[in-house]
């Protein structure tokens, strides 16, 4: 993953229009210590930026995001806590050359973090 190793996926499991990935998240990144100092909290727009990696995973080829909304940030994904979570993508449908996809993540049971963002192929804005 970009984002300097901040996460590490340990498990990869694409299905027929969706995909579940097993997160582990590197807890001594140096992202997390800032973020914020004694209650280390993963940043909410990382974790936008990693649905953007798995939908190009996804995908099999680059991806750039185009539009997000709803983006619900329900509760703080804690590497202290639990270092790993589930992130599961559904594919939303498709207009034209844009792709919507719907995220969930969980940790511990508990869902964190709720995405609906529309993609597009390509990894620059000039595509």
């Amino acid at each position: 993953m970009s984002l300097n190793d901040l996460f590490i996926i340990e498990e990869w499991l694409p299905g027929d229009g969706f995909a579940t990935a097993r997160i582990r998240i590197h807890a001594a990144h140096r992202i997390l210590q800032g973020h914020f100092p004694g209650r280390p909290v993963v940043p909410g727009a990382c974790l936008v930026q990693l649905v953007e990696e798995l939908a190009a995973l996804m995908a099999g080829a680059p991806v750039r995001l185009v539009g997000a909304g709803p983006v619900k940030f329900i509760a703080m994904i804690e590497p202290g806590r639990d270092p790993v979570f589930l992130l599961t993508l559904r594919d939303a449908g498709r207009s034209g050359a844009d792709w919507q996809l719907a995220a969930e993540a969980v940790q511990a049971g508990a869902v964190c973090f709720k995405f609906r963002g529309t993609f597009r192929a390509g990894s620059g804005y000039a595509d």
